[in-house]
């Protein structure tokens, strides 16, 4: 695929969308021209492709000199992306619910409109006009971003989130990219990574105070942190416990995830620990997706953690779903999003399945697109399912290779709203991460500095002198 821009340079955001529509290996060439005068801009784009020529000519008026330069960008980018777009059409059939829209927070985009003075009704308007949003996206855009915004002013300037990352899965599951090792030939480091981690944790107490700042969320993920065993998230739990207020912590998430490592000693572990807030991930409540993605669990085990989970007192619970996974059709997640409601968690998640790793179960093309348009209607179901279950939409992001561009969203009841999940996705607030693979988000009003601890349980332990010092890198910086 060739992509040629005259007058504007948008590269990446041409890529994403031909990426949509084309693989890398197609042979589209892509010409963009273009042009801006009088306050109109004129975007020409021709895609040659298999011997045919498609093309499409966009206008659009555009007073640039009242306009901030990252609203310049942002026209100027959207207009050449809607001229590809309209000129991709005709020549593979596929539609693109969020438009032309980019970045992986729509509902951040929504949220700054209204505090940068638009009305509801004027974002709504250049959310249709200028990217082409569909009237059911840029609703779910504008509910997420008032949900958000409610949790996003409680945050205290002094606090901050700390991330602690388990590296560990009991089996790495076929479309998986989160950071983790599978526990049959990396379980053997499992004791000493503990044992770093637990002075991780000491260090990371010392940088907090020494900046004059409090923890007011805990949040354990992975890989899988229920790969661990109930004494060493008693250990876990208990360090924490030493050094931090739990009176100030809002909620204290542990990622159960794969239902094939959860115990009622592991649970009872973590809830005695202070844990208020648990995910157990089905993905799917189908058993032949299930083994055909590499998960060992059944949908009745799903079901027996869910009740063990209750059983010892745990009162917010998050499930997360995957649409467009291989060999699900429409009906196939309809029931897995039913059979989930049946359990009634608080919180339920439903992903996208991203196209790049939907191609390693070598799709073709045709079945790729097919997919989008069936995920469109399971996604649309969910939002009348979570509609009428009364769960809200609050937090909101999209990978860039999902099929059609679509979106990840967290729906929760009223009162368990994950101010982690938000924390995550705004960047309004400070991330210490710990573990394997953390990424630490250090937040100075627009400015965010990022420090990245080890990825593999090995090196994390070998290095482990260097995260202490990445560690003293964060009071350094915020000293700035």
């Amino acid at each position: 695929m060739l992509i040629i821009q005259n007058g504007y340079e948008c590269p990446y955001e041409m890529r994403l969308f031909a990426g949509i529509f084309f693989g890398e290996e197609d042979d589209a060439e892509i010409f963009s021209d273009f042009k801006y005068a009088d306050k109109k801009i004129n975007v020409y784009t021709q895609i040659n492709r298999n011997g045919s020529v498609y093309f499409y000519d966009h206008w659009f008026e555009f007073d640039s000199e009242n306009s901030s330069e990252r609203m310049r960008k942002k026209i100027f980018t959207a207009s050449c992306t809607r001229s590809l777009y309209h000129a991709a059409e005709q020549s593979v059939d596929i539609s693109l619910p969020w438009g032309v829209m980019c970045g992986i927070r729509p509902a951040k985009n929504a949220r700054e409109m209204m505090e940068n003075g638009c009305s509801e009704d004027e974002t709504r308007r250049i959310f249709r006009e200028v990217y082409e949003v569909s009237s059911e996206k840029t609703e779910l855009a504008l509910t997420v971003a008032k949900n958000e915004e409610l949790l996003l002013k409680k945050i205290a300037p002094d606090s901050v989130s700390i991330y602690i990352g388990i590296p560990f899965c009991p089996t790495r599951c076929v479309y998986c990219s989160f950071v983790s090792t599978d526990i049959r030939t990396s379980g053997k480091y499992m004791p000493e990574f503990v044992d770093k981690l637990l002075l991780e944790i000491d260090k990371t107490a010392e940088i907090i105070n020494k900046i004059g700042a409090y923890a007011d969320n805990i949040y354990i993920g992975g890989g899988t942190p229920t790969t661990l065993s109930a004494e060493n998230i008693t250990r876990i739990c208990d360090r924490l416990h030493k050094h931090f207020d739990f009176s100030k912590i809002k909620e204290f998430t542990l990622e159960a995830g794969r239902p094939d490592t959860i115990t009622e000693e592991k649970l009872a572990a973590a809830k005695n620990g202070g844990v208020d807030r648990i995910s157990i991930n089905p993905q799917s409540m189908n058993e032949r997706t299930l083994k055909r993605v590499g998960r060992t669990h059944s949908p009745q085990m799903i079901r027996d953690c869910f009740e063990t989970a209750r059983r010892v007192g745990i009162k917010n619970i998050n499930m997360d779903l995957i649409a467009g996974l291989p060999g699900e059709d429409f009906e196939m997640f309809k029931y897995s999003l039913d059979e989930v409601i049946k359990l009634d968690p608080e919180d339920i998640t439903v992903h996208s399945l991203c196209v790049k790793r939907a191609a390693d179960f070598r799709h073709s093309e045709n079945k790729r697109l097919t997919e989008a348009e069936q995920m469109n209607k399971m996604l649309a179901y969910t939002q009348k399912r979570m509609k009428e279950t009364r769960r809200e939409p609050y937090y909101m992001y999209r990978q860039k290779n999902s099929s059609g561009n679509l979106e990840n969203v967290g729906y929760a009841k009223p009162g368990y709203m994950s101010t982690y999940n938000i924390n995550i996705m705004e960047e309004k607030q400070t991330i210490i991460a710990l573990g394997g693979g953390g990424s630490t988000k250090l937040v100075m009003g627009d400015r965010i500095e990022r420090i990245f601890n080890f990825k593999d349980p090995l090196e994390y332990i070998r290095r482990f002198d260097e995260i202490l010092e990445k560690k003293d890198q964060i009071a350094e910086i915020l000293r700035k």
